[in-house]
């Protein structure tokens, strides 16, 4: 665990700072733990969303035409397929 050594003040209304002791008392953290853990949780999902994947207009239409067009099968695909079904045909 990191050492704590910085500080962070905030300043709310008195019915911010009644609902957030509150909530801490009721899943039994102290109000610091308690606004620390629900911060930080935003703040990683905040992250994890921004870091996430990240599309211009034009490639987002890219993708939504290759999902509407119709499917079609990999060579490749086909021959493994082919390859596996003879193999289990050969067993059996």
């Amino acid at each position: 665990m990191s050492m704590k050594s910085e500080r962070l003040n905030v300043r709310c209304s008195a019915d911010s700072l009644a609902l957030l002791r509150e909530a801490a008392e009721l899943q039994g953290q102290d109000m610091t733990s308690f606004v620390m853990g629900a911060a930080l949780d935003r703040a990683r999902a905040v992250l994890s969303e921004d870091r996430g994947l990240r599309l211009t207009p034009d490639e987002v239409l890219q993708v939504e035409r290759a999902l509407a067009a119709d499917a079609k099968a990999s060579p490749q695909l086909v021959n493994l397929i082919r390859s596996v079904r003879s193999a289990q045909n050969a067993r059996a």
